[in-house]
């Protein structure tokens, strides 16, 4: 499944995903939170959610899409 996938299933507001990083497992195993590196992919995410829940409109970005100008015009060819 894909993140529109559960949205649907679960009938939610989206307001963030949480990449799958090698820096969430080494701060947890060292018992550091995951948001405390802001340059890592996670930490971006968390704080991205975290400013969405205080009221910040800030656009959802889901890792792994590329939503560039020529994967728009690419996804555009592949539906036909």
């Amino acid at each position: 499944m894909d993140v529109d996938d559960i949205v649907d299933l679960l009938s939610i507001d989206l307001i963030g995903v949480i990449p799958d990083d090698e820096y969430i497992i080494t701060q947890t195993n060292k018992g550091e939170p995951a948001v405390s590196n802001k340059k890592a992919p996670s930490g971006k995410a968390y704080i991205e959610i975290a400013r969405r829940v205080l009221g910040d409109n800030i656009e959802v970005t889901i890792p792994g899409r590329d939503e560039g100008f020529f994967a728009k015009i690419l996804s555009f060819f592949r539906r036909k």
